[in-house]
């Protein structure tokens, strides 16, 4: 690990922050309302990014009439997307920009990492098919905690299986949802913005991009938060 980089460890969120998967969510959520009768709408896909699943299966029953609510039970149109996000991830998903080039300089200084993840199991499994196993120690799903993002837990679980202490971990998170509980494990946090404002914090610095972005660049911007 580089001597002047100041964290113990990386954790990464996977959708939209590691790999542009946004893009094919949105469209897999359309297509799957569409076939409902239901126009799903920018605001409407923004409102489910992050997840957790619950969250956004509740929000798709609720756009649909009471009748055609009463033919689905709970989780029955969110497992549909699954499904279909688990073949569309498992064929390729692309990185996001900045993110390979990241990731690989944080390997090759052997930096410890987990990719936390508030998608499911089978879903996690499809994106490392696309990008690769050899990157992460420790991979966290929504099926491996009680309670996923915006609950800690998962980054919390993360840094214990890594022994690193999460309070000089760096997480790296694109969502309102992750940025949520990112912030409440208590470690430092490099938030990417897309499609929405993040929350902000004492150990939070905001960046519109991985690109360009290196171990010194990453250094620089947290030395004056790291130093308090």
């Amino acid at each position: 690990m580089p001597n002047n980089f100041p964290f113990t460890a990386v954790l990464w969120d996977m959708d939209g922050t590691l790999i542009d998967s946004e893009p094919l969510w949105i469209e897999q959520e359309r297509l799957l309302m569409s076939s409902l009768g239901v126009h799903w709408t920018d605001a409407d896909a923004i409102h489910c990014v992050g997840g957790p699943m619950a969250r956004v299966d509740e929000f798709m029953r609720s756009k649909l009439s009471e009748n055609e609510r009463a033919k689905y039970a709970p989780f029955d149109l969110t497992n549909r997307l699954l499904q279909q996000m688990e073949i569309t991830l498992s064929q390729s998903v692309p990185f996001t920009s900045g993110a390979f080039e990241l990731l690989s300089e944080m390997k090759s200084a052997a930096i410890p990492m987990a990719l936390v993840s508030a998608s499911s199991r089978p879903l996690v499994d499809a994106a490392l098919k696309s990008i690769g196993y050899g990157y992460f120690e420790i991979t966290i799903s929504d099926n491996d905690v009680e309670h996923s993002k915006p609950d800690p837990q998962g980054y919390l679980k993360a840094a214990d299986l890594l022994g690193a202490n999460i309070e000089s971990t760096l997480i790296i998170e694109d969502s309102i949802t992750g940025m949520n509980a990112a912030i409440a494990s208590g470690a430092y946090v490099l938030g990417i913005p897309h499609v929405a404002d993040l929350p902000s914090g004492q150990k939070v610095i905001h960046h519109s991009t991985l690109e360009g972005l290196t171990l010194a660049h990453l250094s620089e911007l947290f030395t004056p938060l790291y130093a308090r």
